[in-house]
């Protein structure tokens, strides 16, 4: 009997947190053959280039898909969809799998939903019915109406999957399959011990053995004009804690440019890009 083709498609850094321990388990899986689709910014060097990552941990890349436009703005976050859109649905013709699986609740996971959709190709979708009052928010919901299962991380986000019209034997409560990363980091802590080493980036190396702060800011996609003031802030308040800070560096979304730009200079933070779960930035105040 043909193994089912299960294709996977990772568009950021926090996705492959997500995904990886079920990337593996459909790998060993005798009867499923794991399909890697690599795309958006988990291609791109400063968002930690997450491809290097994945094939590190064994996986073979079927396909990687160049989408993501230069701006981090409202527009080039449209484009970057309608390219995405474009590019995937050849993709998926030369693959042929049986299921495709998107995860969260990015733009460039809406890309994935639709060309998957429209293609008759069965869609599941992870962590969908959460709430998050955003965009996102809107775009997760509405890749639930596009999928055709749902892996949801709660009971509460599968109440709101099944209110939403969609019938309860398609939604399943896995979990986040990234807690499965967490229990096994809880199970062997030395991994934590000096990330900076393992992962290489730009910027001062964390003593971690005394405390130390983890900080993430992504930018406000509604407010992304105000990204650099509302990093500012934050950055001042880091400042006087005088700890020694994890910081993650902000996905590739409106207004990212702002948090990561010109303002933390004169802060006086140096960062350093780590892939983590998902990437991440040291930043210790100079």
């Amino acid at each position: 009997m043909a193994k089912r083709k299960i294709c996977v498609v990772v568009t950021a850094r926090p996705s492959y947190s997500r995904i990886r321990t079920a990337m593996k388990a459909i790998k060993d899986h005798p009867e499923l053959e794991l399909q890697v689709v690599i795309t958006a910014s988990a291609l791109l060097k400063r968002y930690g280039k997450v491809e290097r990552y994945i094939e590190a941990d064994g996986f073979h890349i079927d396909a990687r898909v160049y989408m993501v436009l230069e701006g981090e703005n409202l527009v080039t976050s449209a484009k970057t969809t309608g390219l995405g859109l474009m590019e995937l649905p050849t993709v998926f013709d030369r693959l042929k799998p049986d299921i495709v699986v998107t995860i969260a609740d990015r733009y460039e996971t809406l890309a994935t939903a639709i060309a998957a959709t429209y293609m008759n190709i069965p869609l599941a979708h992870i962590q969908g019915g959460e709430i998050t009052g955003n965009i996102d928010e809107k775009v997760r919901h509405a890749i639930t109406k596009l999928a055709d299962y749902h892996l949801v991380a709660t009971q509460r986000a599968h109440d709101y999957v099944v209110r939403m019209g969609e019938h309860e034997d398609s939604v399943f409560v896995t979990g986040c399959p990234s807690i499965d990363i967490a229990d096994q980091v809880k199970q062997n802590p030395g991994e934590l011990i000096n990330p900076f080493k393992k992962y290489g980036g730009v910027g001062a190396d964390v003593d971690m053995s005394n405390g130390y702060l983890v900080v993430m800011q992504h930018p406000v996609t509604s407010e992304y004009e105000k990204s650099r003031e509302q990093i500012t802030e934050t950055l001042h308040a880091i400042h006087e804690l005088n700890l020694p800070t994890l910081w993650f560096w902000p996905n590739v979304d409106a207004g990212s440019d702002g948090t990561s730009g010109p303002k933390i200079l004169s802060a006086r933070v140096t960062w350093t890009s780590i892939i983590s779960t998902p990437s991440v930035a040291a930043a210790i105040p100079g």
